[in-house]
């Protein structure tokens, strides 16, 4: 008969309700990361409780002291976040992300990360990067170069299937008492973990078959999304209607433009416009009365002088040029 052997969690617990103690208390517990205090209400309250599962990691934080932390890079483990109250901005590896309430994220990897807190309560699991690389490779995939190309989760029914995930996960592994944590159980906990992770964050290598070859269909979000813009260039589209149409969040689409355009989608737009207009002055006739205003704002610009900029930056000369050819 196999044994099932239990392991042993190892529980490290802090926690401060004064003020001053609090403030050192968070001083410590950064102490190799760059802190800078906002102002500390006089009743403060910070609580940190980490869980360790050998390489694995569960962390609560919770804190109502305001401050901003320079994180060296993490280059062992993947965090994995779910915030609970309060805000944040986390920055770092080209990525700028505002945190609230029930946001799930994942954190740049082997990167500084500037991190501004508020009041800011947390869960965090932190899982051994070379799992999942291990579990890439199984997949056929290469090991390297690997890092999350966005922070949150790649559509709406990923993050649910992830909340759930990670809720489970870390409710369990906080809880070291129960006893169904067996070894073998926090092991393959762990691991649907980390394969979920690659299937629900953008990744430079999951999503490789996603990037067309010849002729191939294109299906990815950023490719609706393009295809989107070309189709309605004259419509006045935001973001969260681009979002909608390519079934992705508005940050996760953002995150993504940058990586395969290094451009916004509305700087996108802006180009996919301005080309637009350019081909209007190339075309038009003397009789047919255009001038650049008028082009302009058939193509959305409603102030001349900054389109007549905008233009010069893009295409190196004015747009009144056009006209005289």
């Amino acid at each position: 008969m196999t044994e099932h052997r239990m392991i042993e969690a190892r529980r490290e617990e802090l926690s401060s309700r004064d003020a001053e103690e609090a403030v050192a208390f968070v001083t410590e517990m950064y102490a190799d990361n760059a802190l800078r205090f906002w102002e500390a209400p006089p009743r403060s309250r910070v609580r940190t409780c980490a869980t360790v599962w050998g390489e694995v990691i569960a962390t609560e934080i919770r804190s109502t002291i305001g401050y901003s932390c320079h994180i060296a890079p993490i280059e062992d483990h993947i965090y994995f976040e779910r915030s609970l109250r309060g805000r944040a901005r986390l920055r770092g590896g080209g990525h700028d992300f505002q945190q609230h309430r029930n946001d799930l994220v994942v954190f740049p990897f082997g990167v500084p990360i500037l991190a501004d807190c508020d009041s800011h309560d947390v869960n965090l699991l932190h899982i051994p990067y070379h799992m999942i690389t291990e579990l890439a490779a199984q997949s056929g995939l290469d090991r390297a170069p690997f890092r999350f190309t966005s922070l949150e989760p790649r559509d709406a029914r990923s993050e649910r299937f992830w909340g759930r995930l990670f809720d489970l996960t870390h409710h369990e592994l906080s809880a070291p008492g129960s006893p169904v944590l067996t070894e073998l159980v926090v092991q393959n906990l762990t691991r649907t973990l980390a394969a979920a992770a690659l299937a629900v964050f953008p990744n430079t290598t999951m999503d490789r078959h996603l990037e067309p070859g010849p002729g191939a269909v294109q299906t990815s979000a950023v490719q609706r999304a393009v295809d989107y813009i070309h189709a309605n260039p004259a419509r006045p589209i935001t973001v969260s209607e681009l979002a909608t149409h390519a079934g992705t969040s508005v940050r996760a689409l953002q995150n993504a433009f940058r990586l395969h355009h290094d451009m916004t989608p509305l700087e996108y737009l802006r180009r996919v416009r301005l080309d637009r207009a350019r081909n209007d002055l190339l075309a038009a006739e003397p009789s047919d009365g255009y001038t650049v205003a008028v082009v302009a704002a058939r193509w959305g610009f409603t102030h001349p002088g900054r389109f007549s900029q905008l233009y010069k930056q893009t295409f190196g000369h004015s747009p009144k040029r056009e006209l005289r050819r």
